[in-house]
């Protein structure tokens, strides 16, 4: 009787709480890849938009010149593919990307690039127009 008691007296205390998660501030998108003793990283701020994307080699900005590299990862609403490749040695990395991004009208414009790293700097980095080809390799 007692523990019928308690049961009633707890069934009157319900409350239920419904909270809408919040997403995730700062929220990154991360790529990353080694070779031997590199360690290769793409950060793409997703949240907040205003923040850069960062390329990181062992943790640390690379030396050589990253900032047109940077930019061209920071598209926003772009998708990308991204790709790494070692060399046999395992001394030099080369960084692989395409995007595609909607313009007004429907239209995909695409870009493809690649950079290569070496020794704790950016050893090289190109990029130009592509085609959907090129974004959707296998």
């Amino acid at each position: 009787m007692l523990l019928s008691m308690l049961f009633a007296l707890q069934v009157d205390e319900v409350v239920l709480q419904i909270r809408e998660p919040r997403p995730a501030n700062p929220w990154v998108e991360v790529f990353n890849a080694s070779c031997g003793r590199q360690r290769l990283e793409i950060r793409r701020p997703m949240r907040p938009r205003e923040s850069s994307p960062q390329v990181l080699l062992n943790g640390h900005r690379p030396r050589g010149d990253v900032a047109p590299l940077e930019a061209e990862l920071g598209e926003v609403g772009a998708a990308y593919r991204m790709s790494f490749l070692c060399s046999p040695d395992g001394e030099t990395m080369e960084f692989r990307w395409v995007s595609g991004v909607v313009q007004n009208g429907g239209q995909v414009d695409y870009r493809a690039g690649s950079a290569e790293f070496r020794r704790g700097a950016m050893a090289r980095s190109s990029s130009g127009e592509s085609n959907e080809e090129t974004f959707w390799y296998r």
